[in-house]
């Protein structure tokens, strides 16, 4: 069974905001803007916020000024907040 997108995205997202991956984090942002379209479409506004914070500690991450305990948090509010997308 595959991994959803949004479990997907999770665990690429981690592994950029705990290692400054850059691969992983230009992966990240690109399955977030994926996803935030796809809230988007589907009127899950509260969701689509939560998910464009989450890009931006990924931008923050690449620039190498990560957000640390901060960025994490937002990621595991957006997975909370965009179950089931």
């Amino acid at each position: 069974m595959r991994a959803s997108p949004l479990t997907a995205f999770q665990a690429r997202a981690q592994r950029c905001l705990e290692h400054s991956h850059l691969q992983l984090c230009e992966q990240a942002l690109i399955e977030a803007e994926a996803l935030q379209r796809q809230a988007s479409a589907l009127s899950a506004y509260p969701c689509q916020t939560l998910l464009l914070g989450v890009q931006a500690d990924l931008v923050m991450q690449q620039l190498e000024a990560g957000r640390g305990v901060q960025a994490m948090a937002d990621l595991q509010a957006a997975i909370r907040g965009c179950a089931g997308l």
